[in-house]
């Protein structure tokens, strides 16, 4: 029983507190900044669209190339804080996302990667807008 239940709780997601809105306006920048807990330094990060269990959802990856050259992904180690910028910001950009920590087998066993939850809205006009958002 113990070993169906450590099972389950390691392959679901891991999604930590609410949604943060980040409103941004159509041709300026935005500017999301994704906290995360000590011990995850060295970990990959990642900002996905929608689904992230679907590999082409990611836009941006830390270590790889993006997805849209206009997503664009930093990771202050010291900090604990990686940031992800969209330039040219696009209505078709508006939507839910998520920061991802990327988490790995520890005993043999899979843990959940580690979410948080953006909801991007796109407005008319220009002002860059950033926000912080945290893992527990």
């Amino acid at each position: 029983m113990w070993d169906v239940l450590l099972l389950f709780s390691s392959i679901c997601t891991a999604v930590v507190g609410a949604p943060d809105t980040v409103k941004g306006h159509r041709g300026e920048r935005v500017e999301i900044r994704c906290s995360y807990n000590p011990g995850y330094e060295s970990h990959s990060k990642y900002f996905c669209k929608g689904d992230c269990l679907l590999s082409n959802n990611i836009m941006v990856k830390s270590g790889s190339p993006a997805k849209d050259e206009r997503f664009s992904l930093t990771d202050d180690k010291k900090k604990r804080v990686f940031t992800v910028t969209i330039t040219d910001l696009r209505t078709e950009d508006e939507g839910q996302y998520w920061c991802a920590v990327k988490r790995t087998f520890i005993a043999d066993i899979l843990l959940a990667d580690v979410y948080s939850e953006i909801l991007l809205q796109v407005n008319q006009g220009k002002t860059e807008v950033s926000t912080i958002s945290s893992f527990s």
